[in-house]
């Protein structure tokens, strides 16, 4: 994983605190350029950006964290909620970027379920809050194949062929793009976090935030999302019924994790 290597590297790392613990923080670019801050999903760690963060930071200064009980982030208090995790969340970002600074907000899956609590609170200095395939909107979530679980008496090769299938599950809507680096990661981070978003993504949080929000805000989804299957209509309507809401759109081919496996489409989409 050199590329992930080399953006680990090349970070300003940043740990930030709260009542309870850190928030691991890592910025990249021009701290003088527009900033932009990035949130992943559940079960990931910052890395879920890795390819979005080299394009991004030739623009943009660029902050993506670890969400509580997740990658290097401690553990957030029992029990877990949207609104528990956005606070925290907002709380690193005011302490990682300059309190004048406004930013772009991007929230992948459950980073995007976090980041409308986490946009209630700062929308005083968000110019713009993005949302790739996330849930919590009171709408249906599609059926999906069964995850597999890596066990102890796996080798090393069944424990990877259990991650490329979990990948294909959920997030990969062409399998033939699930190449190394996805499989490491998946085995890095699923190894290291903590929290479990739970009941969370079948609720309605941010369904409440969107509505409640008067910043401009955006929809990306894969064509083939795992979560959203034939209910993605839904979501298109849900959206386009916000007087705020910029734009959706729908990425062809394009699983859950668009930022990943449809990246120059994301990056484009991000950059303008």
């Amino acid at each position: 994983m050199s590329l992930l290597s080399d953006l680990d590297a090349a970070s300003t790392r940043i740990e930030t605190s709260h009542a309870h613990g850190r928030t691991i923080c890592r910025l990249w670019g021009d701290p003088a350029a527009p900033a932009i801050v990035l949130s992943h999903g559940s079960f990931g760690a910052w890395s879920h950006w890795v390819r979005n963060i080299g394009p991004l930071s030739e623009r943009f200064h660029v902050m993506a964290l670890d969400l509580p009980g997740m990658g290097e982030s401690d553990q957030p208090p029992e029990p877990i909620s949207a609104e528990s995790m956005g606070a925290i969340m907002a709380e690193a970002i005011d302490q990682a970027l300059p309190p004048a600074k406004w930013f772009q907000l991007v929230g992948f899956s459950f980073g995007g379920i976090v980041g409308g609590q986490a946009a209630l609170i700062l929308e005083h200095r968000i110019d713009r809050f993005t949302i790739i395939g996330s849930n919590a909107l009171g709408l249906p979530l599609a059926e999906r194949g069964e995850m597999a679980r890596p066990n102890r008496d796996m080798t090393a090769d069944e424990i990877r062929a259990v991650h490329r299938q979990n990948l294909g599950v959920i997030m990969f809507g062409d399998h033939s793009r699930i190449d190394d680096m996805a499989l490491d990661l998946q085995q890095q981070n699923t190894r290291r976090a903590r929290s479990r978003s739970g009941a969370i993504p079948r609720g309605n949080s941010l369904a409440h935030a969107l509505k409640a929000l008067t910043i401009p805000v955006r929809g990306i989804w894969g064509e083939k999302d795992a979560t959203a299957g034939s209910f993605l209509p839904e979501r298109q309507a849900l959206f386009a019924a916000l007087p705020n809401c910029e734009s959706f759109t729908i990425i062809p081919g394009a699983g859950h994790w668009a930022a990943y496996e449809a990246a120059d489409e994301v990056n484009a989409l991000l950059l303008e």
